[in-house]
């Protein structure tokens, strides 16, 4: 029998945060419903990646590699293309993930990569599994953008927007206790078998540093049966005890949220989880029916602490809401996990010492800083080549 692989998928090394790599999960998974076989590689994970990617190409020989990659990871990205094409001169290789969008003409500047898939990839592996089979040609796949005689082309755009189409990742591809996360899991509880989840895709609201290139401004919640199901699967077949739900936001539709309430309830499930979420949509009662339905932390993009940054930022919150939101949180018995950023475009000294400030000074459980990046494609990128 021959070892030959249709696709590997791949996750760089570049940065080492242990979650599982849901988006080459996702696409795995649909790739192996259309009869292709399939292996997930995480560089990450790995002693020495190098070796480790040479010895799976050499001995799998995949017809198809993807590179799925975030913004800062671009120039990795390149150096596993080159790895990859040095291995296997004929294997068709696509980027995608967030670096996509952003940087689709910088990663078609270099030769080792063949496409760019420029949003959601669940539907669109079919068409390119079919294109290495000689079925399709480039031009006929919508969603991607690829080198041809005049330069670049960009096909269609191909937006999912029924997410209960697609199917549970693979999980059966990794090892997900590899990506237990029992102390910096946010709950607070020691020894916690934690791994992260999808629960919807996509945010309404417009921050100006934030890339909406792979998922969009459209809110999509999957249906809270679909995600339970999920949650039994990872507790039942590999032990899992909590759930961090990895999405930009989880309430925007309280209706939504109740009814994923009422299923966890419904079903016994008996699991911890926590969610992302907004100052702005603090709600006591819901947070209170979280609580008691095993919800125990809520991550806040807080981001500044001066109404100035926040306005320059669209943020659309205020510094009222932060506080009003963290004691919320706190009366419903949840710990509350803020995440700032430092060097807004025009901030200054003063304002950077508001937001070091209000962290110290807030009732909350963890804070974070980050150092803001301009993404190519984000209003913010734009505004900071304007400003020089």
């Amino acid at each position: 029998m021959s070892a030959e692989k249709d696709l590997l998928l791949i996750k760089t090394q570049y940065v080492r945060i242990k979650y599982a790599p849901l988006g080459l999960m996702y696409v795995a998974q649909a790739a192996e419903l259309k009869g292709a076989k399939v292996q997930i590689l995480d560089l990450a994970l790995e002693d020495n990646p190098k070796r480790a990617l040479k010895d799976l190409l050499l001995a799998s020989r995949p017809r198809l590699v993807g590179i799925g990659g975030m913004y800062e990871e671009f120039d990795e990205v390149r150096r596993v293309a080159a790895a990859v094409k040095e291995a296997l001169p004929a294997a068709t290789l696509v980027v995608g993930g967030p670096i996509g969008p952003s940087l689709v003409l910088d990663c078609l500047k270099d030769v080792n990569i063949d496409i760019v898939a420029l949003g959601e990839a669940e539907t669109l592996i079919h068409d390119l599994l079919s294109y290495v089979e000689g079925k399709l040609s480039l031009g006929q796949i919508p969603g991607i953008a690829f080198r041809d005689k005049a330069g670049v082309s960009f096909t269609a755009k191909r937006p999912i927007e029924d997410i209960n189409a697609i199917p549970i990742p693979a999980w059966h591809l990794v090892d997900p206790a590899r990506y237990f996360q029992p102390h910096d899991n946010w709950f607070g509880i020691d020894n916690l078998k934690a791994l992260n989840i999808a629960p919807s895709r996509g945010c309404p609201y417009s921050c100006v540093f934030c890339d909406k290139g792979t998922f969009g401004h459209k809110w999509r919640g999957r249906d809270p049966k679909n995600i339970v199901d999920e949650m039994v699967l990872l507790r039942d077949r590999y032990g899992v005890q909590a759930i961090l739900f990895a999405d930009d936001i989880f309430d925007v539709n309280k209706e939504w949220a109740e009814s994923f309430i009422e299923e966890l309830k419904l079903r016994g499930v008996n699991m911890y989880w926590g969610c992302a979420s907004r100052v702005n949509h603090a709600d006591y009662g819901l947070y209170k029916k979280m609580y008691d339905a095993g919800w125990r932390y809520l991550f806040f993009g807080i981001e500044f602490g001066s109404e100035e940054m926040l306005k320059k930022s669209n943020k659309r919150t205020t510094i009222g809401q932060v506080y009003q939101a963290i004691e919320a949180a706190r009366d419903a018995g949840l710990r509350s996990i803020g995440a700032y950023m430092l060097g807004m475009l025009d901030e200054t000294e003063e304002q950077i010492n508001q937001t070091v400030e209000m962290a110290l000074r807030s009732r909350l459980d963890v804070a974070s800083a980050t150092i803001v990046i301009p993404i190519a494609g984000t209003p913010l990128f734009d505004m900071a080549i304007k400003a020089g």
